[in-house]
């Protein structure tokens, strides 16, 4: 588990739109995997407190104890320090070394103040995101992390959560829920689709049973007046009036 703190609140897709934001800044949008160490390379960064400057650093194990990584917050730097053997398994192309920087990438972005550690072997949600995730640290930055380095699009059309981590380098948990909400995406929008069918369906039934008055509308000349009470109503343009005897003008 990582050390977490409480921030000001941002929903999962907010935090997501921060993401492919801050991917369109670093023009990784469309690379497949995302070139995590180039982007912490790159010396500046647009965060959600302004433009800053990025410093990363390589460190040996024993200078980051119990640490992977962590983030620190300068007045106008954000430095990012990770240990040598999480660049080393970055740069192989270790789902979990890659997600651990864009982790620290999304403190970066997202949040500001005290120091934010990812700790070694950190996994699961932690108590606070348990309680309120939309204002955990630790949360906000794994929804970002994976929003990061996964393309929506892409993964959409892949089988299942092992080719997801495969192709975007990324830990087989971040690839299994980003399948998940994919799935569940899909089939919403599987589902307004029939809804949206049954309606269309619905309505022509209705016209087609429609029987019109021999009438024509004096507004729109169209014969598309209907009969309720001593009104008629016409589909075509909307006027309502009173009925009059047939051969009488209706007004």
């Amino acid at each position: 588990m990582s050390v977490d703190k409480r921030v000001p609140g941002r929903s999962d897709e907010e935090v997501r739109r921060i993401a492919e934001r801050t991917k369109t800044e670093f023009a990784v949008s469309r690379r497949l995997p995302v070139n995590i160490l180039r982007c912490l390379e790159s010396s500046s960064v647009a965060t959600c407190y302004g433009r800053k400057k990025l410093l990363f650093l390589v460190v040996d194990g024993e200078e980051l104890p119990g640490a992977d990584a962590k983030t620190e917050f300068r007045k106008d730097a954000v430095v990012i320090t990770a240990k040598r053997s999480i660049r080393r398994d970055a740069e192989l192309g270790v789902g979990r070394a890659r997600m651990t920087l864009a982790h620290e990438l999304a403190h970066a972005v997202l949040h500001h103040s005290i120091p934010l550690f990812r700790l070694v072997g950190a996994s699961g949600a932690t108590e606070l995101a348990k309680v309120t995730a939309y204002e955990s640290a630790e949360h906000q930055a794994k929804v970002f992390a994976a929003a990061f380095l996964i393309h929506d699009e892409d993964a959409a059309q892949m089988k299942d959560a092992p080719e997801i981590s495969v192709e975007f380098g990324v830990s087989l948990q971040a690839a299994e829920i980003c399948f998940e909400r994919l799935r569940v995406k899909a089939e919403h929008a599987r589902t307004a689709q029939r809804v949206r069918k049954i309606a269309d369906e619905a309505i022509a039934a209705l016209a087609r049973k429609t029987k019109y008055l021999e009438q024509v509308c004096t507004i729109c000349r169209q014969r598309k007046l209907v009969s309720f009470g001593n009104k008629v109503r016409c589909e075509n343009c909307k006027y309502t009036g009173d009925q009059f005897p047939d051969g009488d003008k209706l007004g």
